[in-house]
């Protein structure tokens, strides 16, 4: 069990996400980095369902009972009785072990996985916060001094030996390089101008500052996509990975916690496989679409697979019994 006795930021519990409810107008929600999410679960044992905390801040947490965690996204910072501790790496803590958590480079939030996951209530088939609703995670907020992280039981007997670490999913490997994401058409792409049409792939856009967990704001390009003529669209129904062109002409992509429904131009949806890279992105980083049909996104689908199932591998020959609890 872990006692969070310092939080400057925001943390929440999330899992896999709340789906089937969109409906009934409930977004999503869940884990802005899947890939990670999964990776770090089954190098725990856990089940891939098993809930975790993201953290963006800085989080004091004491272990007062004795558990094991692992931090799963790339480029996480925290100490460890003061001591640097890396991601990837199954860490045995024992009583009265203090575990820091800091600011992440790339991204903003750090991802904490249990052993076992965070044991909080199934809400509408998940354990994720959703804050505007108030349910979810630990009733409906964000992590609150004094608030006790206990551990579930959601994972094997085995997991991956202390003595190991995992090379954790990494979306951009030279930080000089735009993140590459690979998207379909959308419903209204052929709505843009021609010229718009080629510049959303020719340039670069980047991360802006009005950015939160429901949308990334693009902006920084050279020149503003156009629509052939006005539009006066009804409300539509949208899901994380759609991107959106809002009047700034400047895109917008939506991620875990979106809203269900919208009204600007759907221009494109990232390939579903691509949208936990997004949590990698720095403010001012750019981001190069490249636009895939049908069987070139399978192909991707397709090359991400086979890189969950090298990790998979890679756990499964490094997983020790009985280590933690």
């Amino acid at each position: 069990m872990l006692k969070l006795v310092k939080a400057q930021g925001q943390g929440i519990v999330s899992d896999g996400g709340r789906w089937g409810y969109q409906h009934e107008g409930v977004p999503v929600g869940g884990v802005l980095d899947a890939f990670s999410y999964t990776v770090g679960n089954r190098a725990l044992g856990n089940a891939d369902n098993a809930a975790c905390l993201e953290l963006m801040g800085q989080f004091d947490f004491v272990c007062a009972k004795p558990c094991t965690v692992l931090l799963a996204n790339r480029g996480a910072n925290a100490l460890l009785n003061n001591k640097p501790v890396l991601c990837g790496q199954v860490l045995v803590l024992q009583v009265g072990d203090v575990l820091r958590t800091l600011p992440p480079s790339p991204g903003f939030w750090n991802m904490l996985c249990l052993k076992g996951g965070v044991d909080v209530p199934v809400v509408m088939g998940s354990r994720s916060t959703c804050i505007p609703a108030g349910f979810g995670g630990f009733q409906g907020r964000a992590l609150q001094v004094g608030d006790e992280v206990h551990a579930g039981d959601l994972h094997s007997s085995c997991s991956l030996n202390p003595a190991l670490r995992l090379a954790m999913p990494k979306a951009v490997h030279d930080p000089s390089q735009p993140l590459l994401v690979h998207c379909l058409p959308g419903p209204e792409f052929e709505w843009l101008g021609e010229e718009s049409r080629d510049l959303f792939q020719a340039q670069l856009h980047v991360l802006g500052s009005q950015s939160s967990r429901m949308g990334y704001r693009l902006d920084g390009a050279q020149a503003n996509l156009v629509l052939k003529e006005r539009l006066s669209l009804r409300s539509h129904a949208v899901h994380p990975g759609i991107v959106q062109l809002p009047p700034s002409g400047q895109p917008l992509v939506l991620l875990s916690e979106s809203q269900v429904t919208g009204g600007y131009p759907r221009i494109a949806s990232v390939v579903s496989c691509d949208i936990w890279k997004f949590a990698h992105l720095c403010i001012g980083q750019g981001v190069q679409w490249m636009m895939v049909d049908t069987t070139q996104a399978t192909r991707v689908q397709l090359f991400h697979d086979k890189e969950l199932e090298r990790y998979q591998y890679a756990i499964e020959s490094g997983f020790s019994k009985n280590h933690g609890n």
